[in-house]
């Protein structure tokens, strides 16, 4: 069988005595041009080389053989549940060998006979079983690859999540080897956790906007069955409110006792324009100098009443005090907002 020669490997080591205490690596080849371009590109140069430097301590068999192993486990995880990596056995006191040959045996390629999801007895209705039944299904004659199993844990978490179960998780994963056959079993175990609705929503981080005003935006009322799509669309939503910079919406770590979800609402809101404040500021000035005015025509007038009347009418007189109260708060919330914009 022809040699695929790591000589990469020879030029790591620097030196005759390094060498020679750490042999070089070759893999050879298989009849899958596919997995040998697997194999190779997978063949850990650096944590060999930094077993080369400490060989003369703890010399180079463990290195060599977990490398074997990771290789062994890579092939398994492309389908092939049979595979093996041989390897001359070397005696610690032959000496190192200045080269050591992998021989991939790939065996055959196995796909999915059977698909079983364990835990699903407690989810409330068939209807969601045979849903996640007939998904897994559609796993059933293809290679069965590590991805593969990745894929059918994606999709039962889905698809329970869907169905109001936010905390399911997995608890155990195989591809077992039907005897007999080139043929596995695809099995997931699962735990659903309890059946969630939504309940209220908690906001946190408001400064200008109200509670009021974000929860107009929820598309679920409280009591409604938990949806990951419904939530996605409710950060969708707060984020495309023109005060609002960031959100993050958070799920609770478990149901209350009334089974209900108590979400809080994270909210970042846009930091205020200098325009914005400047525009504010402007017109804080416009009030005060409109309520000096005010003041002053009130004296000129005052000191022009006729004997026996020192006051004007008491609209007259709250009129100047408002409008200077006005622009004294609009000016000091204006700068307040421009000396600490967040």
């Amino acid at each position: 069988m022809a040699t695929l020669a790591w000589a990469a490997m020879l030029s790591l080591f620097a030196g005759p005595a390094v060498a020679a205490d750490f042999p070089a690596i070759e893999l050879q080849t298989t009849s899958n041009d596919a997995l040998d371009g697997v194999l190779r590109a997978a063949l850990n140069a650096p944590e060999l080389e930094r077993a080369a430097d400490g060989a003369a301590t703890r010399g180079w068999q463990p290195a060599v053989e977990a490398e074997r192993h990771r290789l062994e486990e890579l092939m398994r995880g492309q389908g092939y549940l049979h595979a093996r990596i041989e390897m001359p056995d070397a005696a610690d006191d032959a000496g190192s060998p200045d080269k050591i040959a992998l021989r991939p045996i790939a065996g055959p390629l196995f796909r999915v006979g059977m698909v079983e999801v364990d835990g699903l007895e407690g989810v409330a209705t068939d209807a969601v079983r045979d849903d996640v039944s007939l998904q897994m299904m559609e796993a059933v004659g293809k290679p069965a690859r590590g991805d593969l199993l990745a894929t059918l844990e994606d999709e039962v978490l889905w698809r329970l999540r869907t169905a109001s179960y936010p905390f399911v998780r997995v608890t155990g994963r195989a591809l077992q080897p039907i005897p007999g056959q080139a043929l596995a079993t695809a099995r997931i175990v699962v735990e659903p956790g309890a059946l969630a609705r939504f309940g209220a929503v908690a906001y946190s981080g408001l400064v200008g906007l109200k509670q009021d005003e974000l929860s107009r935006l929820q598309p679920f009322k409280q009591g409604d069955p938990y949806d990951p799509d419904m939530l996605e669309r409710f950060r969708e939503a707060l984020l495309g409110h023109p005060s609002v910079k960031n959100v993050r919406v958070r799920l609770p770590q478990a149901v209350d006792a009334d089974g209900l979800l108590q979400l809080r609402a994270e909210v970042e809101e846009q930091n205020l324009r200098a325009d914005d404040a400047t525009g504010g500021y402007r017109t804080g000035l416009v009030a005060a100098v409109s309520a000096l005015a005010a003041l002053a025509i009130r004296q000129v007038s005052v000191a022009s009443l006729r004997p026996g009347r020192s006051r004007w009418p008491l609209w007259l007189e709250v009129v100047p005090v408002l409008l200077l109260a006005a622009a004294f708060y609009l000016i000091a919330q204006r700068m307040l907002l421009l000396a600490f914009p967040s």
